[in-house]
């Protein structure tokens, strides 16, 4: 696949690791205070801080990056760049929200991408704000198809003059 034109690259939440996954039930595990304050964020947040932070930066320096670009989709390595999974939009049957994986405190969810040949082609644990993304996949996948059918519609016209072209004008 060429590499096409970045829309948006987005890092996998901490809470794709183990010890990401037991920090937020710990975060979610005591009820809320206030309508939006649990008693467990006042608690636990703090002190387990260093610890999300670890994670937090031993993802951004080890581990994956999830890229959109015009061309498709693709799971890249942070460190070398290289491609670890791709699909080209010509590819996509549908992309939807796996709800659940949802982690609240973290507002996380897994993103799935379906194919034309496979159902679950490709899984995005722990994309951050999943429903704003997935938006974002969508409208490049609509854009994708609406570009390859105008440049389908281009050639078929430009094939039909040289067609017409060729025939001889008759007296």
């Amino acid at each position: 696949m060429e590499t096409g034109r970045l829309l948006e690259a987005v890092y996998p939440s901490i809470s794709i690791t183990p010890l990401g996954h037991r920090l937020g039930l710990l975060y979610e595990s005591l009820p809320y205070v206030t309508p939006r304050l649990r008693l467990s964020y006042l608690l636990f947040t703090l002190p387990t801080a260093p610890i999300a932070i670890g994670l937090y930066l031993w993802l951004k320096a080890r581990g994956v990056r999830y890229v959109a670009t015009t061309e498709g989709i693709s799971v890249e390595n942070v460190i070398t760049g290289r491609r670890l999974a791709n699909i080209p939009w010509q590819d996509v049957a549908a992309i939807r929200i796996d709800a659940a994986s949802h982690s609240p405190f973290y507002r996380s969810t897994d993103v799935v991408i379906d194919t034309r040949t496979q159902a679950e082609a490709l899984r995005l644990p722990g994309v951050p704000w999943a429903e704003r993304f997935t938006h974002l996949l969508n409208s490049a996948h609509q854009a994708a198809s609406a570009t390859r059918l105008a440049q389908q519609r281009i050639s078929e016209r430009s094939l039909a003059r040289a067609a017409l072209a060729a025939v001889p004008p008759q007296a």
